[in-house]
């Protein structure tokens, strides 16, 4: 296949699933006139919540421009063969991998036996008792299977429902401060340097937590961002808006600049969706008792290109960067690289004529 008239790419030939040429006036029998569209590799998310039925999100993520997907266990806990094969062994278009709760319920899960069969990642919270989480480490180091911490300190937390502001106190909503976050990272990162193993501080939402982070070991210590905290800030919630509750929570001004200076500087390593499938009867209900949580893995690529950051950087952190965490033949469009793609249109928004509408035409995953 030849995929020709690409509005920010020479002419593209794909033979078994991998692009084998590059140029102009390709030939082929078979051709895909790909007029007036500009092309982006597959997006790579790395922190997608099993919230919902896998082909569920296969949908979703063929719309939003993702091709693979590293499933977490927050929401739904996988730690044993059964829901790892479950996960697995279905039907999909994408490719997914899984991250297993390394800790459950206080105790050390078969993390051997869980890698065996197919885990691609440790999921652990950081507020777990240290001495596990030390063992946990151990077996990182061991089995070399990178461990994504959720930084967070539930005894801190409260009953936080959003960001620690005078918006939280106008609400009288219970605030989140930064150093529920913050505490747990410097924790972590100092442990870390114990043990020669892959990290992922997964979505970090604070400026506290990315001055902890900016000197760390960027071999193993990875930082990684969700797009909600480089979108919003708590101001959305306005009066009790449940549909921008999420977690971590849309944080200030301040934070959301900082973390968007950080992924100019490319002090993040990765841009993920933290999408969790919240219905609509979970979210018309009073503030303090909606769930937590931003459903946006349909919408992901649009939210993504969105940002005022040059493109080649984004592409870095959510398809070129993530390919090579997971050791992955594909992220940039190259000759060599796996034929995984999106072409996308981008349009000038009616209502708005300073913003451009960026829509996913056509996934090719081969």
């Amino acid at each position: 296949m030849v995929i020709t008239n690409i509005a920010n790419s020479k002419d593209i030939k794909i033979e078994d699933g991998i692009i084998t040429e590059i140029g102009d006036n390709l030939v082929d029998n078979e051709i895909y006139d790909a007029q007036n569209c500009k092309i982006y590799p597959a997006i790579i998310d790395l922190n997608v919540k099993n919230s919902e039925s896998i082909s569920k999100l296969n949908q979703k993520a063929l719309k939003g421009g993702v091709g693979t997907i590293l499933m977490m266990p927050q929401h739904k806990p996988i730690y044993n063969k059964l829901q790892l094969a479950y996960n697995l062994t279905k039907e999909k278009d994408i490719d997914l991998f899984v991250a297993i709760e390394a800790i459950h319920e206080g105790k050390l899960t078969d993390i051997h036996i869980l890698k065996d069969k197919g885990a691609s990642a440790l999921f652990l919270n950081s507020d777990e008792d240290m001495n596990l989480i030390k063992r946990v480490f151990q077996y990182g180091e061991m089995l070399q299977i990178p461990i994504f911490i959720n930084a967070n300190n539930k005894a801190l937390l409260g009953n936080g429902q959003m960001n620690a502001s005078d918006k939280a106190y106008s609400l009288g909503l219970e605030g989140i401060e930064n150093y529920v976050e913050s505490i747990e990272v410097a924790k972590i990162l100092e442990l870390s340097k114990y043990f020669n193993v892959k990290i992922v501080f997964q979505s970090i939402s604070t400026k506290e937590s990315l001055e902890l982070l900016k000197n760390r070991d960027r071999n193993k210590i990875f930082v990684d961002v969700c797009i909600d905290n480089l979108l919003y800030t708590d101001e959305m919630i306005g009066e009790f808006n449940t549909l921008f509750k999420t977690f971590p929570p849309l944080r200030s001004e301040e934070d959301k600049d900082a973390l968007i200076q950080a992924v100019k500087n490319q002090d993040i390593d990765f841009i993920s969706s933290n999408h969790i499938a919240i219905s609509d009867e979970n979210k018309d209900v009073a503030f303090e008792v909606a769930e937590f949580g931003i459903p946006k893995l349909d919408k992901f690529a649009s939210l993504v290109y969105s940002l005022d950051v040059n493109d080649e950087i984004l592409t870095n952190m959510v398809s070129k960067g993530p390919a090579k965490f997971l050791n992955l033949n594909e992220g940039e469009i190259a000759v060599g690289k796996k034929a995984k793609f999106m072409l996308v249109s981008i349009d000038q928004n009616q209502e708005n004529q300073n913003e451009e509408l960026f829509t996913v035409k056509k996934m090719f995953i081969f």
